[in-house]
């Protein structure tokens, strides 16, 4: 077989990204060995093959280094090529565009034509398509057949796939249709995810109980769902056929239905093969110990090793229905990495790859001194009276804020009180609140590998749940502050910190409130509990730091008078549970409550004793050593297949020679 172009032509814009070494002389092992990595046998010398016999040895034929530079194929680029292994090794290096370095995706069908990966994208518009037409996604029929139906446009959507490291793998292209379109009908739309307090339970409950944790990947999960009503949409934009439309068969993505028709093909698949349903939780179900929940397309089955067969069989059943990717231990999930120490019985939760991403995307700048806390001490004022930020400004604010809520809702209560502020002026942001705004992406970026740990159960409780509030904290309208935080194992599953709806006259209405919304989210948290057969054989407990509110529900006489009736019938109700048993509230000293950070700004020494209280823990070192690990790992694999390339080119090299 003849080496074709391809395997030495580069794409120009990613030899520019990816600039290649200069290239040198390589008559010698050393700067070979040096430029490659790896100890390889002088070429000049008869390489003995196991069953091969010297006569027939490739390695034998092979022309001295001199004459095989002066023999160029005239197939190949006109490139100065020294040897066929950095020929090699150039074709490794054509996918390692980091997507710093590449150009921005096209953002619709007209830009692609002046792209510099054109072809790469064009290729992956042709893939898509023929994809659709194997799953039978639509039929082409004559316009005139839609007549009295909306015809809807579509949109091509571009993007890079890349590796966890950030590196490009292939260039992505997918047909979207532009639901925002569509006419609302009476068909439901709605179609739930799973929910992130849901997602570190099943975490915390993993790592105690040193469950195995595998992951699928349904490809193009959407098209596997018919759709129940007519849709007809235009012929895809750049492949348009004259006086014809598509009518749709199967939910494409951007339809308004697609998300609910998926969501009840994924559940009945499971519950065909036995999967019962949580109540408290749709995208969670259970079989015979084995645990199985999802978020759109991404499935994870959680089981204990003795279960490993029934978990087996799920996912063989499932590739009946669908076609999957399996993708082994889990590792990454939503953006968020898992990392994972099975001797300690330990789980980690990390965005530092997501906070990377937002502080490149913000453009902060990294090089000076960053804060010890997210925030200032005091209070974030308003704009001043007049002030009317313009519409890029209020753009950019949003995008800021919404970016740091991810992180904030994700894996780091830390920044949840920080996050609750600067989102009550995205409406009107001014310079103070775009600084408050890169002040929070500043710490979070020298505290990217801050993570919450799961496993790691210290305490005489194994379900911690702690109130706090800061009475009429906000000046503007005088409303109190409030946070709860609840822990699971050593780790956070799930906090809060927000403005109370309603204006209190007392520190003592302010806890009140924030008990009860801390109250009830722990009756939930511990319903799911039973639901997962999980048993902790402990009260529930819920922690304040305020002597007064507490004695509204023991033996004492104290009673609460107030003229607000919500406040009063959150009091009554919280009464009911404590006599009922399901809660029970104990004092926590302000020095020692978790919930004090989700309620206030804190000094640097407040901060890190916060921090300390939450449990999270800088895992700098451990994921230095996994990057580390992987990028090796990688290297390896790419170097095996420049090998692989060599030996090929050394054989055609030997045939030609022979013919």
């Amino acid at each position: 077989m003849r080496p074709s172009a391809s395997h030495m032509d580069l794409d120009p814009a990613l030899l520019q990204a990816c600039p290649t070494p200069p290239f040198s002389d390589f008559s010698d092992n050393g700067a070979l060995e040096k430029f490659i990595g790896l100890a390889v046998k002088n070429l000049a010398v008869p390489a003995q093959f196991e069953g091969v016999k010297e006569s027939d040895n490739l390695a034998s034929e092979t022309p001295n280094r001199a004459e095989f530079d002066e023999d160029r194929f005239n197939d190949f680029k006109e490139t100065k090529i020294a040897t066929a292994w950095q020929g090699a090794f150039l074709k490794g290096r054509k996918f390692k565009a980091h997507k710093r370095d590449l150009p921005p995706p096209p953002e619709n069908y007209r830009q692609l034509e002046r792209h510099p990966l054109r072809k790469a994208f064009e290729e992956a518009q042709r893939q898509h398509l023929q994809e659709h037409t194997r799953k039978g996604s639509w039929q082409v029929v004559e316009r005139r057949l839609a007549k009295g139906h909306q015809i809807l446009s579509s949109m091509w959507v571009f993007i890079y796939k890349t590796d966890k490291h950030g590196f490009l793998v292939k260039c992505k292209a997918r047909l979207v249709v532009c639901g925002n379109q569509q006419k609302l009908g009476d068909l439901p739309t709605r179609a739930t995810t799973l929910a992130g307090n849901t997602l570190r339970t099943l975490l915390a409950i993993a790592a105690k109980f040193d469950l195995e944790l595998k992951q699928v990947d349904v490809v193009n999960a959407f098209v596997n769902c018919d759709i129940d009503e007519l849709v007809f949409m235009k012929t895809p934009p750049g492949f348009e056929e004259q006086g014809k439309v598509c009518r749709l068969r199967k939910a494409l993505y951007g339809l308004r239905r697609s998300p609910l028709l998926w969501q009840l093909k994924l559940t009945d698949t499971f519950k065909r093969m036995g999967f019962k349903e949580i109540p408290q939780e749709p995208c969670v179900m259970i079989k015979d110990g084995v645990i199985v929940f999802f978020y759109v397309d991404d499935i994870v089955f959680a089981y204990p090793k003795e279960h490993e067969e029934q978990a087996k069989l799920a996912k063989k059943e499932l590739e009946k229905t669908f076609e999957i990717t399996d993708l082994g231990d889990l590792k990454w999930f939503l953006g968020m990495h898992v990392v994972r120490d099975r001797a300690s019985r330990s789980i980690w939760l990390s965005q530092a790859a997501y906070i990377d991403k937002i502080a490149d995307k913000f453009k902060i700048d990294v090089t000076g001194r960053m804060p010890d806390t997210p925030m200032l001490e005091g209070e974030l004022k308003p704009p001043p009276k007049g002030h009317q930020a313009s519409r890029q400004s209020r753009d950019e604010y949003q995008r800021k804020v919404g970016s740091i809520l991810f992180a904030a809702i994700s894996t780091r209560p830390d920044i949840a009180f920080s996050a609750s502020r600067l989102a009550r002026y995205n409406q009107n942001p001014d310079d103070s609140h775009h600084e408050a705004a890169n002040r929070v992406l500043m710490y979070l970026y020298s505290k990217r590998n801050l993570c919450i740990r799961y496993g790691l159960d210290d305490s005489s409780e194994s379900f911690i749940c702690a109130s706090d509030a800061s009475f009429a904290d906000n000046t503007v309208d005088r409303k109190s502050s409030q946070g709860y935080i609840m822990i699971l194992f050593g780790g956070a599953i799930g906090w809060r910190a927000n403005k109370q709806n309603t204006v209190t006259t007392s520190s003592t209405e302010a806890e009140l409130l924030a008990l009860s919304q801390t109250a009830k989210e722990a009756i939930f948290m511990s319903r799911l509990f039973k639901a997962l057969s999980l048993e902790l054989n402990e009260p529930l407990r819920i922690k304040c730091d305020n002597r007064q509110t507490l004695r509204l529900f023991d033996d004492s006489p104290v009673k609460l008078v107030t003229k607000l009736r919500h406040v009063d019938i959150h009091n009554h109700w919280l009464r009911q549970e404590c006599k009922r048993g399901t809660v029970q509230l104990e004092w926590e000293a302000t020095r020692d409550m978790i919930a004090d950070g989700l309620t206030k700004s804190l000094g640097k020494q407040k901060f890190a004793h916060f921090v300390r209280l939450l449990r999270m823990e800088d895992q700098t070192e451990r994921l230095g050593l996994i990057r580390r690990e992987e990028e090796l790992r990688d290297m390896l694999k790419a170097r095996r297949e420049a090998i692989q390339e060599v030996l090929e080119l050394e054989k055609e090299v030997a045939y030609i020679k022979k013919g």
